[in-house]
C-alpha cells in the first residue's frame, strides 16, 4: 500500500499547486496540450485518432526528463518490464507480462524493437544511449500485422531525427555521481540549398566501478561505451532517400550478480551446496557442504545482496559491438500513393563471461559465451496517401539473419572431488566426470523470412471506420551444431578410467553428456490478421475496438538436451531442443479522449491477450531449459491521464493493471527444495510442476507513473522548471518455479530534476536526482548453479548529478 499512498499523496499534492495556478489570470485558450504525430500504423496520424494502446514519448519528454537510458523506459510506460541480466545479451524485454529472456540464443524475443523502421532482432543489441531522439513508441498488445514475426507481445518503435535544411548543432554533459561522466552531441548541415543535409550524432559514458570483489580486490559493474550515428537526406524531384550509419561499443566489466542467500539446495546429482542449511535438516540426503569440505576456502561471508561487497573467483566481461547500414527511399506521388523502400544490415557481436556459481568457491566454471549476428532485412511498401473514402497499405517483407554462437559451462575439482554417491549401486559424480568437466555448445542458426502484408481503412463517414489487415509468413529455420564435454580424470589415473556417457543409466544435460552433432531444420507458416472499428463520439472522444494476432516463431534450444540415440545424428532425436511457434490473439476495447478546451487527454484501454504455446524459458539451478507452456491468458487495463493546469504546471499520469497467468503448463519449472525432494525417489527423471492457474514471473499487477512539472519564468529572461516523477512497480516473483525466495517487494522511485534556462531553452543547467528514496529491489532473480542459493542483480540505487546542455540553431 506504500505506493498507493504516495501516489496519491503525490496526486493530491499537484492538485493543490494546480488550484493554486489557477487563480493566476489567463486565458483558457492559451493553455492547451500539444499532441504528439506518431507512426505506429506506418503512417503520419495524431495519436489521439490511432486505434492502439500506445505511449508516446517526444523530444521534448526526453529533455523535460533528462532520460536518455533506453532500459528506464520502463519507468514511464504502462505493463512495460526491460529487465537487465549478468550481461547485455540477457536483456529481456516484457509487455503485459510477456517476454523471454536473451540468455538463450536459440529462443527470439517476444517483443520486436524497431529503430527508424528497421527490425532489431536481440534485445541485447540496443546498448545504444537514447540520444537526438525524434520520439519513441511503445506499442502494447500483438502487431503482427504491420510489424510482424516476433510482436506478440508488442513493438517499439525508436525514431531519431532526421537531417533538415537548417544549421544546428547540440551538446550536453553530464557529471553525476560514482565518478559518471556522460556526452552527447549532434550536429546537422545542410549540404547546399536544396534540403540535402547531414546529421549526425554520439554520446559517451564512463563511470567507476559501483562494487568491489573482496576475493580478489578488483571493481565490478562500472560503465564504459560509445556510440556515434550519421544520418544523409538526398531530396529529388518528388522523392528522398535517407542513408544511416551506426555503431556502438560496449566493454565492461559488468555486470556481477549479488547474492541473496547462500543457503541452498544442491541438485541430488551433485550434493555440493555451499551450507549445511538447510541440507543438515533432510534426513537421509546424501550431500557435503562446501563451508566444511577439505580443501576449500571455508564459510562464505554473510549474505547482503544491497551492500558493497561481491565475493567471486572468476572473470567479469562483458563485450559488445552494434552497428549497421540502411537507406530508406521514399516517393510521394502527390495526390495518389506514396512507395516507401527500406533495405537495412546489421552486426551484433557479444563476448560476455561472469563467475557460473556467482561465489569464491570454483565450483563451476566461468560463464562464456561467444554471439555474432548478421542480419540483412528489406522492406517495399505502398500506400494511399489517406482520407478517401477507402485507403489501403501493402507490402513485402524479407528477412535474413546468421547467428553464430559459442558457449561453455562447466565443473571444477571443488564440486567433483566433494559429489557424494548418489544411492546404492551409483558412483560419484567424480567417477563419471573426473575432477573437471567442461561442456561446450557450438550452434549456427539461419533464420529466412519472407512476408507480405496489407491492411484497407474504409471511412464508412465521418465518424466511423473500419480496419482490416493481414500478414502472411513463412518462415525457415536451420540448426547446424555440436555439444562436446571435455572430462579430465581423477588425479593418478588414465583418461580410459572415465566411463563412456552411453553406459551411464542416466542423463546429465545439460552439465555434461556424449559428443552429438546437429543439423536440423524447421519451417513455420502463420497468418496475422487484424481488424478494428474506430467511432468518433464527437470531435473530441473516440472509440475503439480491436481483434489482432501476433506470431512468435519456434527455434531450437542452445543448451545440451538428453541423447536418445548414442553416435547418431541429433543424438536420434530430430526435434531435439525444439520447441513450436507462439501465438497471441488479442481483443481489445478502448477509448481516447480530449477534454476541459484541450486541456485534458484521458485514454484507457481494457484488453485481453491469449496465448498458445507460450515459449517458458526457466532456470532451476541445474538446467536451463525452453518448453512450450500449453496456454496462458494476460487480461487488464491501461490509462493515460495529461492535464494541462495551468500554462505553467503540467500533470500526468499513466496507469497498467496486468494480470497474467497460465491457464495450462503441466511442464513448469519446480522450486530448487521440490526438485531435490523428487530427485531423491527419481533421480534419473526430471521435476515439473503443473502451473495452471498461477501467476507468471517478472509480471507485475500494477505499474504506474506520474510526474508534475512547473515552469517559472525569472527576471532578465530566465526560467526554473521544476519536475517530480513517481514511479511505483507491483510485488511480482523473479522466477518461473515462483520460489518464495526470489520475491521482489513493491518498489516506489522518487525522482526530481531543477533546471534554470533562458525562455528558448537553447541552454540549460539542471541538478537531478533519482530514486531519492534509495529504494533497493532487484532487476531478475536465478537460482545459483550446481551448489545452490540464490542470486540477483541490482537495481540502480540513488544517484544524482547535473547536465549542462547547450544548442546553435
Amino acid at each position: 500500500m506504500k505506493g498507493y499512498f504516495a501516489s496519491l499523496s503525490c496526486f493530491l499534492f499537484a492538485n493543490l499547486a494546480a488550484s493554486a495556478v489557477a487563480q493566476e489570470s489567463q486565458s483558457e485558450a492559451e493553455v492547451g496540450i500539444e499532441h504528439i504525430t506518431v507512426t505506429a500504423t506506418k503512417r503520419e496520424e495524431n495519436i489521439q485518432e490511432v486505434p492502439i494502446s500506445i505511449s508516446a514519448f517526444d523530444k521534448d519528454f526526453f529533455k523535460d526528463s533528462g532520460e536518455t537510458n533506453f532500459n528506464a523506459l520502463e519507468q514511464y510506460t504502462p505493463s512495460l518490464k526491460i529487465q537487465s541480466g549478468p550481461d547485455s545479451r540477457t536483456t529481456s524485454l516484457r509487455i503485459r507480462g510477456i517476454g523471454s529472456a536473451g540468455s538463450n540464443a536459440g529462443i527470439d524475443p517476444s517483443v520486436g524493437v524497431f529503430i527508424d523502421g528497421v527490425y532489431h532482432s536481440r534485445a541485447g543489441m540496443n546498448i545504444n544511449d537514447l540520444v537526438d531522439i525524434e520520439r519513441v513508441e511503445v506499442l502494447r498488445g500483438p502487431q503482427g500485422t504491420l510489424y510482424g514475426k516476433n510482436t506478440a507481445a508488442g513493438a517499439i518503435n525508436i525514431i531519431t531525427s532526421k537531417p533538415n535544411g537548417d544549421f544546428a548543432a547540440e551538446g550536453d554533459l553530464v557529471f553525476a555521481n560514482n565518478n559518471r561522466k556522460e556526452l552527447r552531441s549532434m550536429v546537422n548541415l545542410p549540404l547546399g540549398d536544396s534540403g540535402n543535409a547531414m546529421r549526425m550524432s554520439a554520446f559517451a559514458i564512463n563511470g567507476d566501478h559501483l562494487y568491489k570483489n573482496t576475493f580478489n580486490g578488483e571493481g565490478v559493474n562500472n560503465v564504459d561505451k560509445w556510440g556515434v550515428k550519421t544520418r544523409f537526406l538526398f531530396n529529388f524531384e518528388d522523392s528522398e532517400l535517407l542513408l544511416n550509419a551506426d555503431y556502438s561499443k560496449e566493454n565492461t566489466d559488468c555486470c556481477a550478480l549479488a547474492v541473496i542467500d547462500y543457503n541452498g539446495v544442491s541438485p541430488i546429482m551433485i550434493g555440493t551446496p555451499m551450507t549445511n542449511i538447510p541440507s543438515a535438516m533432510l534426513p537421509g540426503l546424501p550431500y557435503n557442504a562446501l563451508e566444511s569440505a577439505p580443501g576449500t576456502i571455508g564459510a562464505p561471508p554473510q549474505a547482503d545482496p544491497f551492500g558493497d561487497d561481491y565475493w567471486f573467483n572468476d572473470e567479469l566481461a562483458n563485450k559488445v559491438e552494434v552497428g549497421g547500414l540502411s537507406a530508406e527511399w521514399t516517393y510521394d506521388g502527390a495526390e495518389s500513393h506514396s512507395v516507401t523502400f527500406i533495405n537495412a544490415i546489421r552486426t551484433y557481436s557479444s563476448d560476455s563471461s561472469y563467475d557460473g556459481d556467482f561465489t569464491a568457491y570454483d565450483a563451476a566454471s566461468a560463464a562464456v559465451t561467444e554471439e555474432d549476428l548478421k542480419q540483412y532485412s528489406t522492406e517495399l511498401r505502398v500506400a494511399s496517401q489517406g482520407d478517401n473514402t477507402v485507403d489501403y497499405q501493402v507490402g513485402l517483407y524479407g528477412y535474413y539473419a546468421n547467428f553464430e554462437t559459442e558457449g561453455s559451462l562447466g565443473l571444477n575439482e571443488t564440486v567433483l572431488l566433494n559429489s557424494p554417491q548418489l544411492q546404492t549401486g551409483m558412483p560419484p559424480l567424480s567417477a563419471i566426470l573426473g575432477s573437471r568437466s567442461q561442456n561446450i555448445d557450438i550452434n549456427e542458426y539461419s533464420t529466412s523470412a519472407l512476408a507480405v502484408f496489407g491492411q484497407l481503412e474504409w471511412n464508412l463517414s465521418d465518424q466511423l471506420s473500419a480496419t482490416l489487415g493481414v500478414r502472411v509468413t513463412q518462415e525457415t529455420k536451420e540448426r547446424t551444431g555440436s555439444q562436446r564435454t571435455l572430462r579430465t580424470p581423477l588425479p593418478g589415473l588414465p583418461p580410459e578410467s572415465l566411463p563412456p556417457f552411453q553406459y551411464l543409466p542416466f542423463d546429465l544435460a545439460p552439465i555434461a553428456g556424449a559428443d552429438v552433432d546437429f543439423d536440423q531444420k524447421r519451417s513455420d507458416s502463420d497468418i496475422s490478421p487484424s481488424f478494428n472499428l474506430r467511432y468518433f463520439i464527437n470531435d473530441d472522444v473516440m472509440a475503439y475496438a480491436s481483434v489482432s494476432k501476433g506470431f512468435k516463431s519456434g527455434g531450437f534450444d542452445q543448451r545440451r538436451v538428453p541423447v536418445q540415440v548414442f553416435g547418431r545424428i541429433n543424438g536420434g532425436n530430430d526435434s531435439a531442443g525444439e520447441f513450436d511457434e507462439e501465438e497471441a490473439t488479442s481483443y481489445e476495447l478502448g477509448w481516447k479522449s480530449v477534454l476541459l478546451n484541450n486541456r485534458l487527454t484521458f485514454n484507457g484501454t481494457l484488453y485481453l491477450v491469449d496465448y498458445d504455446n507460450f515459449q517458458a524459458q526457466a532456470f532451476d539451478g541445474a538446467s536451463t531449459t525452453v518448453t512450450n507452456a500449453g496456454s496462458l491468458e494476460s487480461y487488464g487495463s491501461e490509462l493515460d491521464i495529461l492535464y494541462a493546469a495551468s500554462d505553467k504546471l503540467t500533470l500526468g499520469t499513466a496507469i497498467g493493471y496486468n494480470k497474467a497467468e497460465y491457464k495450462e503448463f503441466d511442464n513448469g519449472q519446480c522450486t530448487a527444495m521440490d526438485s531435490l525432494f523428487w530427485s531423491l525417489s527419481n533421480p534419473t527423471v526430471p521435476c515439473v510442476a503443473d502451473l495452471a492457474g498461477k501467476t507468471l514471473d517478472n509480471a507485475p499487477e500494477w505499474t504506474y507513473s506520474s510526474f508534475a512539472q512547473y515552469e517559472q519564468p525569472l527576471t532578465s529572461g530566465l526560467q526554473v522548471i521544476t519536475r517530480i516523477e513517481h514511479n511505483f512497480v507491483d510485488s511480482h516473483y523473479l522466477d518461473q518455479d515462483l520460489d518464495q525466495n526470489l520475491f521482489n517487494e513493491s518498489v516506489d522511485l522518487v525522482n526530481l530534476r531543477v533546471t534554470l534556462s533562458n525562455l528558448d531553452r537553447s541552454w540549460e543547467v539542471a541538478a537531478w536526482g533519482k530514486n531519492l528514496l534509495d529504494e533497493e529491489y532487484l532487476l531478475m532473480g536465478i537460482d545459483i548453479p550446481t551448489v545452490g542459493g540464490y542470486a540477483g542483480f541490482v537495481a540502480p540505487r540513488s544517484s544524482y548529478g547535473v547536465t549542462v546542455r547547450r544548442s546553435f540553431n
